[in-house]
């Protein structure tokens, strides 16, 4: 088999096609059609049938994926991510690893505590971290915090923590997954939370942020990593997005100070997930 000088010319066209899967609603474009013809040369019709079933059946599923999450946002309904399959989730999971699987690298977490978490830590603050897990930030916070309260859905994920950590100015707190009972109004300088609203429903994360303008003071900062993209169901991700959590903390009568996902000179470092993002937001000084 061999490559006509136009096959050349078209090659990154093909390439792109193959990979992409995105052939369109109601035709092949050329490109996609001569790869079909490629593909069934090299193979036979019994193949060619599998393969075109399983691209569009992974079409169709990406298709309904996306109006479920849209009905997410539009109707305030958790999706896979309930409160619930949550605590269940966390009170199961083995953490023997801290939450460390999720560092990319010692130096891209190094990244993190240097030029995102301490630069916006106030000193001498009062803290709240939402969802510590096993304390993977929680060691990094306690030490530079006046006092730290840890917020969890999981009683498994508390207990971990108490046994980890034995500081003084540590309090423990386990929720119902968008609520923050026991912190008092104006009582926090600032809020953290990595890796865990990665798979809090908007509805609840909704509530997190009125609970947050209620307990966070005058200028405080709150650092939250969240879905940017409406998330997928690969991983059990939230449907929230960058607008609408911004919404959200408007909602709140909070305002939003910047969203971002890149950092570092020249932004060497960024977000494990693509689509995810950094949002820092707080009450009015």
């Amino acid at each position: 088999m061999t490559m006509t000088d136009r096959d050349a010319r078209n090659a990154p066209e093909l390439a792109r096609t193959a990979v992409s899967g995105d052939s369109g609603r109601d035709a092949l474009p050329s490109g996609a059609v001569r790869v079909l013809r490629d593909r069934l040369k090299a193979n036979d019709p019994v193949w060619l049938g599998y393969h075109v079933l399983d691209r569009a059946a992974a079409k169709v599923s990406r298709f309904f994926d996306g109006r479920a999450r849209a009905r997410e946002r539009a109707r305030d309904l958790p999706g896979v991510n309930t409160r619930e399959y949550n605590r269940m989730l966390w009170t199961a999971y083995d953490w023997s690893h801290d939450g460390e699987e999720w560092t990319p690298s010692v130096e891209w977490r190094e990244s993190v505590v240097t030029e995102v978490l301490v630069p916006l830590l106030p000193s001498d603050a009062d803290v709240l971290e939402i969802g510590p897990g096993a304390g993977r930030w929680t060691r990094e916070l306690s030490p530079r915090a006046r006092s730290l309260a840890l917020a969890d859905i999981s009683e498994r994920a508390i207990e971990l923590c108490r046994e980890r950590f034995a500081a003084e100015n540590l309090s423990f707190l386990v929720t119902d997954g968008n609520t923050l009972p026991g912190v008092a109004d104006g009582s926090i300088d600032f809020v953290w939370s990595f890796d865990v609203f990665l798979h809090i429903a908007p509805v609840d994360q909704k509530g997190y942020l009125r609970e947050l303008a209620r307990v966070m003071r005058s200028g405080a900062v709150a650092v939250i990593h969240h879905p940017g993209d409406g998330g997928s169901a690969e991983g059990w991700r939230s449907a929230m997005t960058a607008e609408l959590f911004a919404e959200l903390v408007a909602d709140a009568g909070m305002r939003v100070h910047r969203q971002f996902s890149r950092w570092g000179a020249g932004d060497r470092f960024s977000l494990p997930n693509s689509g995810d993002v950094i949002t820092v937001f707080g009450p009015p000084a």
